[in-house]
């Protein structure tokens, strides 16, 4: 948990989902999306193709993988795996955590964010329909009710796919509450941006209206941001003794250095 410092700067919308451990929650989000492209970079080096198949495969599987074992162990955890689905997603605190990518780039303002590139399925239709804010946005040219596929084999293959997960996310809280978490990421460069709050899907491809987001800063994963390392700051700069003329450098690595240089080289995107 980190320090009442760290707290006090969270958002009253953090504060309000997550309590005293917000600005925990939001660090572990930014760790464990890092994680999951690093793990794409690597495995997209590793196949030493020109194609990006390896990279946002690997991302899409790791992405859910990544938010899963850093929840794990927390107070308020549940993992829902919908039918059909390959990939469980993370409940903390009756919030449901739905990460996708908006953007490769940086520049893409978070405001055109689409969840995918084509044609939403069943079950992100039904997440945002179950769990999201009540429609208040609504746009003449975008119908949500009327996404349906025209082919009629694919129609009920769909409706076939809502059929099976509606048991499985009926078996959440009625106030359970979905949270988008959406990043901006690339094969090169790795995580570029990350956001979370509270959108109604729009229409069937994927569009959203932010009702609430804010960034997560990318340094909110980093480790020393914690109670113990705080308390350290205090003795360093606070408690510390003023030190003599005599003093002789010691060399050897900077608390928390290695583990820098890891979410460093994680900086990369699916």
């Amino acid at each position: 948990m980190r320090g009442t410092s760290q707290v006090s700067q969270m958002s009253s919308w953090a504060t309000e989902r997550f309590g005293g451990r917000a600005a925990q929650v939001r660090g572990q989000l930014a760790a464990s999306l890092l994680e999951a492209s690093g793990n794409a970079q690597d495995a997209q080096k590793s196949s030493r193709s020109g194609k990006r198949y390896a990279y946002g495969s690997t991302l899409m599987a790791r992405r859910y993988e990544a938010l899963l074992d850093g929840f794990r162990s927390e107070p308020g955890f549940q993992a829902v795996r919908p039918h059909g689905s390959p990939h469980h997603l993370v409940v903390l605190d009756g919030n449901l955590f739905l990460p996708f990518r908006y953007a490769e780039d940086d520049t893409t303002p978070i405001s055109e964010a689409r969840v995918g590139d084509g044609r939403v399925s069943a079950l992100v239709r039904e997440l945002f329909t179950r769990f999201g804010p009540a429609p208040s946005y609504y746009q003449e040219s975008l119908d949500l009710s009327a996404g349906l596929p025209e082919d009629p084999a694919e129609a009920e293959a769909e409706q076939a796919e809502l059929a099976a997960a509606r048991p499985v996310l009926a078996q959440l809280p009625g106030d359970t509450r979905l949270i988008p978490v959406a990043y901006a990421a690339n094969a090169q460069a790795g995580l570029l941006r990350l956001h979370w709050g509270e959108a109604e899907l729009i229409d069937d491809m994927g569009r959203v209206h932010w009702v609430h987001c804010e960034p997560i800063p990318l340094l909110s994963a980093l480790p020393w941001v914690t109670p113990a390392a705080e308390a350290g700051a205090a003795e360093r700069f606070d408690q510390g003794a003023e030190p003599g003329l005599d003093l002789t450098a010691e060399r050897g690595p900077f608390p928390g250095t290695g583990d820098v240089v890891r979410l460093a080289a994680a900086d990369d995107r699916s």
